[in-house]
């Protein structure tokens, strides 16, 4: 065994995995654990939405502003209810290209950088096509489905340096 060797060589002379990488590929997976349990729920939280803007509905104490918001929002839901298997569908692709993406990743290919692009896109424009812009009822229907996937393509962006295959 040579007394120095190159940081970026492991002993078996394979690339070393950069921790760069490393991290993002695990909170991608864990991001992808989630978004399968979120998807495979889907169907009851939009059950459970419509059922709590009923009850809040008969509150005598609520504005015709809240009460507007609210029906914006379950014109949404509705909307999202009707869609929903193309919707799921989407869903999972996405999350099946962005754990092979990561997969790949780790292995230092650079096509793993594009299926993980491709699986974050696809649910926002998918979700745009089928959904419009009516999904987008607050600053947190923004936020997740459109902030984090941007943040973290720009981070893989970042570490696209270290992909050589």
């Amino acid at each position: 065994m040579p007394i120095s060797r190159s940081l970026d060589q492991t002993e078996g002379g394979k690339q070393k995995l950069p921790s760069g990488i490393n991290t993002l590929t695990i909170l991608t997976y864990i991001g992808c654990v989630f978004g399968l349990i979120f998807t495979a729920c889907l169907p009851m939280f939009y059950k459970f939405s419509i059922e709590m803007m009923d009850k809040a509905t008969t509150n005598e104490d609520i504005s015709a502003t809240e009460l507007a918001d609210i029906e914006h929002g379950r014109t949404a839901i509705e909307s999202a209810q009707e869609n929903i298997v193309p919707i799921m569908i989407i869903y999972f692709i996405g999350i099946f290209l962005c754990v092979l993406g990561a997969i790949w990743m780790r292995k230092l290919k650079k096509d793993g950088y594009w299926l993980y692009v491709a699986g974050e896109i696809l649910p926002v424009i998918g979700g745009l096509i089928i959904l419009g812009t009516s999904q987008f009822t607050n600053v947190l229907s923004v936020l997740l489905p459109v902030g984090i996937p941007l943040i973290f393509i720009t981070l893989y962006t970042m570490q696209r340096k270290f992909l050589a295959n």
